[in-house]
């Protein structure tokens, strides 16, 4: 390897370096985000073609999604959800919103989050703190699925049940089913939330809303996740504060050493270059 060689090789590292800062960044300024999972940097050996099995530099490949769960804490809003175990919520984002609020989900693409601090909004929709709309199945006065596939739950006049008085507020069940605490003081079925899992959970598309997409190495989704439904909580960051300073302090020394790469090169060159002038 030359002298230009090792100032190729120390510039692709300070890249690479310098993307996985970016991911140490995030995941400590996202943790205390509900459901946050802390993103690794992926490194990857560039083999220089002309030296065969000789280093030619490095670069991050990839950021892969660390799926172990966040502890699961209490909170005092009755439609937060949290996970305990496997399983996504199936969630949608509005494509349009009209100038009273109401959202459309024409060609919207079906997403999926651990993210689950749901609230009611004001067209009776649950909806997470990324702005997603929960999905999932609404019932009929029997208990009985009303249409087959999943659909962004609302919870209006118009699909609750009649001579109950008002909704006073929702609880959810382990089973992932929603109940509505009505004036008449009845407790009633209202909808059931499915969870979703993949067959390659490491092969998912992130986004930047914290929620992911379905792949071709992940596999479609698929229902019948082991996890259960926690309502009244939410899953917290998994980020481990000491765990991403230890790795900022070895991404930091890694930089400086390859800042000094180039600067010890480039004293060979201009030594070369005094020498032939």
């Amino acid at each position: 390897m030359g002298a230009f060689d090792s100032l190729s090789s120390a510039t692709t590292a300070l890249q690479a370096q310098s993307f996985a800062l970016q991911n140490i960044s995030g995941n400590i300024a996202n943790s205390q985000t509900t459901a946050f999972k802390t993103v690794d940097t992926s490194f990857q050996d560039l083999l220089d073609a002309q030296l065969l099995g000789a280093a030619g530099g490095v670069q991050a490949v990839s950021t892969e999604s660390n799926t172990r769960q966040g502890t699961t804490q209490t909170s005092s809003i009755a439609s937060n959800m949290a996970i305990s175990g496997d399983g996504y919520f199936s969630v949608d984002g509005p494509t349009t919103v009209n100038a009273s609020g109401q959202p459309s989900f024409a060609a919207a693409t079906q997403e999926y989050t651990r993210r689950g601090d749901f609230q009611l909004d004001a067209n009776g929709y649950l909806v997470n703190g990324d702005g997603n709309y929960l999905m999932g199945t609404p019932l009929d006065a029997s208990g009985n699925p009303v249409g087959g596939a999943s659909q962004p739950l609302r919870f209006n006049a118009a699909s609750l049940p009649s001579g109950q008085g008002a909704l006073l507020g929702i609880s959810i069940g382990t089973n992932g089913t929603i109940a509505g605490n009505f004036a008449s003081g009845q407790q009633i079925a209202l909808a059931t939330v499915p969870l979703s899992s993949f067959s390659g959970e490491d092969f998912l598309q992130q986004h930047a809303d914290g929620t992911v997409s379905a792949t071709a190495l992940s596999g479609a989704a698929f229902t019948g996740a082991t996890g259960t439904i926690v309502g009244g909580a939410l899953e917290s960051s998994n980020v481990d504060i000491a765990d991403q300073f230890t790795a900022m302090i070895e991404t930091q020394q890694a930089y400086s050493a390859n800042t000094k790469i180039i600067a010890t090169t480039n004293e060979m060159l201009q030594t070369a270059t005094n020498m032939v002038l």
